[in-house]
């Protein structure tokens, strides 16, 4: 039976290549002699994996190191940048709202790079920081090319906020039910009466509710048991009622937001408010998909790419399951090379986006 995975070799005995795959002549290169020298004479060999659905390539020893010489160039590069972002964000354009947008995000783009170049054992970490990486790099072409996105990145966070708390107070009504039907037969179990062998038949049979609840896929049950169901209703209630409280404090710092955006010129003269409160949810809306994102910023192929690769191996399909999930050595040779290239691309857009110039940063 043939793997999943296969393998083939194949030699580049030829110049040409019609999928535009760059391949080396062994009696004959082009390349300058200055890159020759890490060729070897196994240059010409190479194998092609076909693993999930990827071609791609494992050279020479030689060649490899060559290719990581190369790519750490840009490693350093990406570090240099990260460290000169922290210094002079807020030097060159001093709005506070730049600032905080830059600072963020640089330290989300050096935490999911740091993460992919550790090669870390877990796929799903390498794939969904991957795929994080190329969405913020989206999103740091879209801030320099778009004046208002800034605007829509930074407060739709209230939104967020209120309906992921929302969310929660809504599914809080189904383990309240759980936990009313268990007191209702639990209260049906209990017969006060004064026979030992009873009792204890009375306490197995509750036991075994609430050991069927330990099982039952919910949020607020881990110390239902514990505390017992009607005495965990009122724990539910409260912690409900602390819940309400932190929403209307949200609505309460998005009301004094709004009269904030009012109040700016700028953000007046991108957004069509007309000093109306009631428009600014509307105008600071931004329901893209990141399909149309990518696309927007020249990144559709690259999207494509992406989301169908980590896609098939963060959701639970045959595709998933069925093939092994451990990346081979040149998958994650390709993902660390993608994910280099992706965040040196964001560092460089939020250079231009916080108005960074390209000067060297020295710590005393």
């Amino acid at each position: 039976m043939a793997s999943l995975r296969e393998f083939k070799i194949k030699s580049a005995k030829t110049p040409s290549n019609k999928k535009g795959i760059r391949q080396i002549n062994h009696t004959k290169t082009s390349s300058s002699p200055a890159k020759n020298r890490w060729l070897g004479p196994h240059a010409p060999l190479f194998k092609t994996l076909a693993i999930k659905g990827i071609s791609m390539f494992i050279y020479a020893p030689e060649l490899d190191r060559y290719v990581d010489q190369r790519r750490q160039k840009v490693i350093d590069n990406n570090y240099e940048s990260i460290e000169r972002i922290r210094a002079l964000a807020g030097v060159f354009n001093d709005k506070p709202l730049v600032k905080e947008l830059t600072l963020n995000i640089v330290d989300s783009l050096e935490r999911c790079f740091k993460e992919i170049l550790s090669k870390p054992d877990s796929t799903l970490s390498f794939i969904s920081n991957l795929r994080f990486l190329f969405e913020t790099c989206i999103t740091s072409r879209i801030l320099i090319s778009e004046d208002s996105f800034k605007y829509k990145l930074r407060f739709s966070i209230f939104k967020h906020q209120l309906e992921k708390s929302q969310s929660l107070s809504k599914y809080s009504s189904i383990d309240k039910k759980r936990l009313d039907r268990l007191a209702s037969k639990e209260k049906d179990l209990q017969q006060n009466s004064l026979d030992l062998e009873a009792l204890q038949k009375e306490n197995s049979h509750i036991d075994g509710l609430y050991d069927d609840l330990d099982k039952e896929i919910s949020i607020f049950l881990d110390m239902a048991e514990y505390n017992g169901a009607e005495l965990h209703k009122t724990y539910i209630e409260s912690f409900l009622s602390q819940h309400k409280k932190r929403e209307q404090k949200i609505a309460e710092e998005w009301a004094e937001v709004k009269k904030m955006l009012l109040g700016s010129e700028e953000a007046n003269r991108i957004f069509d408010f007309k000093r109306q409160e009631s428009r600014i949810e509307k105008e600071l809306k931004d329901s893209r998909t990141w399909n149309k994102k990518a696309k927007d910023v020249g990144l559709s192929e690259m999207y494509d790419f992406i989301y169908d690769y980590t896609s098939s191996l963060l959701h639970s399909t045959s595709y998933s399951l069925l093939v092994p999930n451990k990346l081979e050595e040149a998958e994650e040779s390709m993902i660390i090379g993608l994910a280099t290239r992706i965040t040196n691309d964001a560092l460089s857009n939020l250079c231009k986006f916080a108005d960074i110039p390209n000067m060297k940063v020295i710590t005393v």
